[in-house]
């Protein structure tokens, strides 16, 4: 039997999120976001399935593939519930996750296990001046680095 709790982070409706993906054994973090309307559960279909984004990059840097882990565990952290962050147009929740992304790889030699970050970027946001970003992405980073040693 495996039990999952979602229930907290399935609805997408006017909600969008950040997340990570962590497995511990293996060091890797995978570091997203999505306005998906089933939330950070339904955004996972994606990662998961024979095209995903993290299981290639888990492959690429792990030579495994994802459904061989037992360990993974998926974080998701609300952003506000504002149109820039809700909408169809991306940049404020783009803008956070590359923050977010580029703060954990700096603190990566600091959090035992010591960790890789999969996440690929291909472009800078345009946002990442914005104060109320820099914010959230400080936040997520500061809860991300409170749960890390208990997972």
């Amino acid at each position: 039997m495996i039990i999952t709790n979602v229930h907290n982070i399935h609805s997408g409706y006017n909600q969008a999120y950040i997340y990570i993906w962590v497995s511990k054994l293996y060091s890797v973090l995978y570091i997203g976001m999505t306005n998906n309307s089933s939330g950070s559960i339904g955004r996972a279909n994606g990662h998961f399935n024979r095209r995903g984004t993290f299981r290639k990059r888990f492959i690429e840097n792990k030579g495994i593939g994802i459904e061989n882990v037992n360990d993974l565990i998926l974080l998701t952290f609300p952003l506000p519930k504002k149109r820039e962050y809700t909408g169809l147009e991306s940049s404020y929740r783009e803008s956070v996750e590359y923050l977010v992304v580029k703060k954990l790889q700096l603190k990566r030699g600091l959090l035992m296990p010591i960790f890789d970050v999969v996440s690929w970027h291909d472009r800078t946001p345009k946002r990442l001046n914005n104060s109320e970003i820099k914010n959230i992405s400080d936040q997520i980073v500061l809860e991300f680095e409170g749960v890390y040693p208990t997972l």
